[in-house]
């Protein structure tokens, strides 16, 4: 008998839960719903490329189950926008049951038809909801530009314009003995791992006002400080006639990798007032090359800032080196070497000509922010690597500077105070130990800092600062 009310209540026990279960009555509804948003943004889309996927949700906040009639995007199949409605992916559908104080997802994406027009245009649409006699609407917003695109193109003499944005699949090559000129207020996007290899020469020539931008193809906010969403620029052996002035690098995996250029009688590559920040492994990579660097910012990278490897020319005036790149970083901001080791492993020596640093400051998150690893090919001291810090800042934590020819007016370990390094600020604050105190000498020859301010203008009461940026006191 025990046997048999055992059995008997197993058979029953799925039958008490079918009975409990809640019967769903959907009702039709007129008093309407409650939406996640009012109006969905998008960021500003390249025109042919589609954009990212956004959502809103649709709540039902009443105690009954309930009936949306249709859910429709106005335009229709001809829109430039997409639906996906609750998991299908369909411009319209009907009779869609949402339960009481429950929700369901609208997923849109779209893209956009060429403009035919240099500037951004509004693209827009709306989602139609109607349930019993009710109409609501969501609308949709996003800004359309055409770009310029570029696949695996091999550039003669030619200027980029500001006039559309180029958008860069793969790579682009400047051809040797080909120049590419790029004027003020351009911008170049680059997809995944694209990259710009100069054979001959580049001019950049930004302003102030309209630096040239280096960017990664993604244009949403959440993308604006994300490393390694690009390749490099790379100047390879035998470019010459390089100059880079008011740049902004971002997002790349590398800013500049320069490579054996400027070597015997070839000028050096230049850069001027350029702002290189979060990259994935360096801001300027350069092996035995000659580079001359002026008013610029390397930030957060995720190797090194500046890397001067197998020996070279360099010479640093007025620049900020400020690492605070936030992903397990140990690496210095600065590293300077004179060899590599070959196939054989045997190590190659190559002369650290000169590496000069002038009013300028080298800072991070790190204790030490100074990286050297040198080789004596003849086991004289110093015979193979000459380099110079000169009122400058330098985070040396353990590194000897004692060395008087080396490090001469040197403020070491404190902190320059820069506004909001953690938001890429690195602007001096009114405390900084950096104001004041840069050697007049050499910013005479600079007399303007990265954002065009003058650094002269309050001589002899107030001397220039160290770094890329002069503070300005508000009145």
């Amino acid at each position: 008998m025990q046997e048999f009310k055992k059995y008997l209540f197993l058979l029953l026990l799925p039958l008490c839960f079918l009975s409990c279960e809640r019967e769903f009555e959907f009702q039709s509804n007129s008093n309407g719903f409650t939406f996640s948003v009012d109006t969905l943004m998008f960021d500003t889309i390249f025109s042919t490329i589609g954009s990212v996927t956004k959502n809103f949700k649709v709540y039902n906040p009443y105690d009954e189950d309930l009936i949306i009639n249709l859910i429709n995007l106005a335009g229709g199949d001809e829109s430039q926008f997409r639906l996906n409605i609750n998991g299908i992916a369909n411009n319209s559908a009907e009779n869609i049951k949402i339960n009481a104080l429950d929700s369901l997802y609208i997923f849109v994406d779209l893209t956009i038809d060429e403009l035919n027009s240099n500037t951004p245009l509004i693209v827009d649409d709306s989602v139609i909801v109607i349930a019993g006699e009710k109409t609501q609407k969501i609308d949709l917003i996003a800004y359309g530009q055409d770009v310029v695109k570029l696949t695996k193109e091999n550039l003669k003499t030619t200027t980029f314009t500001s006039d559309k944005p180029y958008l860069i699949y793969d790579f682009i090559v400047v051809d040797s003995l080909e120049t590419l000129t790029i004027e003020a207020g351009a911008r170049l996007h680059f997809h995944n791992d694209a990259r710009l290899v100069v054979f001959g020469s580049m001019v950049v020539n930004g302003t102030t006002e309209e630096p040239v931008q280096f960017l990664g193809h993604r244009l949403e906010d959440w993308y604006q400080d994300k490393p390694g969403q690009w390749g490099h620029i790379h100047f390879m052996p035998g470019s010459s006639n390089n100059s880079i002035n008011n740049a902004i690098i971002r997002n790349s995996m590398m800013g500049f990798f320069v490579d054996s250029v400027g070597l015997e009688s070839d000028p050096p590559l230049i850069i001027d007032n350029t702002f290189i920040n979060h990259t994935s492994q360096f801001g300027i990579l350069s092996q035995n090359s000659k580079i001359d660097v002026s008013n610029t910012v390397v930030g957060d990278c995720g190797i090194h800032s500046v890397a001067l490897t197998l020996g070279g020319t360099y010479n640093f005036y007025h620049c900020t080196f400020a690492n605070y790149f936030g992903y397990g970083r140990s690496t210095p901001a600065l590293f300077l070497n004179n060899y590599y080791t070959d196939n054989n492993g045997k190590e190659v020596i190559n002369p650290l000509i000169e590496a000069n640093f002038y009013n300028s400051i080298v800072y991070g998150r790190n204790y030490t922010e100074l990286g050297f690893d040198f080789k004596d090919s003849d086991k004289t001291l110093n015979a193979d690597y000459n380099y110079k810090f000169e009122d400058c800042l330098v985070r040396s934590g353990n590194i000897d500077i004692s060395d008087p020819e080396k490090f001469i007016r040197i403020i070491a370990n404190e902190d320059p105070n820069f506004i909001d390094p953690y938001e890429s600020n690195f602007q001096l604050d009114t405390l900084s130990v950096c104001k004041d105190v840069a050697n007049e000498n050499i910013s005479i020859n600079f007399p303007f800092d990265i954002l065009g301010n003058s650094r002269l203008e309050n001589l002899p009461e107030s001397g220039p600062d160290l770094g890329a940026y002069e503070r300005i006191e508000k009145e």
